[in-house]
């Protein structure tokens, strides 16, 4: 029963809050090294630099979850273009995963650093922003055993703004 309403409370909370910001949400995808693919929601507050994503990755008998918050420190306009201003951006991020594959249980921890472009295209009462973006990351495993990891990832998305 406690655990009913506090869902109920945070959905409520969501609610409320996205009527008192400006949000956008979206869907991207992407591989890189050394992952195969993942697909992800991504989320913002439209007057912050903070771009959110949960993701699912897929691979070879493996499937992983995982959640990563970035902070766009550098976000510049490069042209206006017919459609909407094309734009750069930077950032530093953190994120985690938790994978489970045969007989493996898996737990990363990454630093990131997104950079790519985006392009905020006005329509209606809305923003569709098509991008895209490579992310360089080091991480540590915590789980099977610890260990230090690299890769980099290209995602290509688009999000809404309301």
């Amino acid at each position: 029963m406690n655990k009913k309403i506090l869902v109920v409370a945070a959905l409520l909370m969501v609610v409320c809050m996205g009527g008192v910001f400006a949000w956008s949400i979206g869907v991207q995808g992407g591989g890189g090294y050394p992952a195969m693919g993942s697909a992800a929601i991504t989320f913002t507050l439209n007057d912050s630099p903070l771009v959110f994503t949960a993701d699912f990755q897929l691979q070879n008998g493996y499937f992983g979850v995982g959640l990563t918050g970035d902070y766009w420190f550098i976000y510049k306009p490069l042209t206006d273009t017919p459609v909407g201003s094309l734009n750069w951006f930077f950032g530093a991020g953190a994120g985690g995963t938790v994978g489970i594959g045969n007989n493996y249980l898996g737990l990363n921890l990454v630093a990131r650093a997104p950079i790519g472009l985006n392009m905020m295209i006005p329509v209606e009462k809305i923003e569709i922003e098509p991008f895209i973006q490579a992310v360089p990351q080091i991480g540590v495993a915590i789980l099977p055993k610890v260990g230090l990891h690299w890769g980099v990832a290209a995602n290509a998305g688009i999000r809404f703004h309301f």
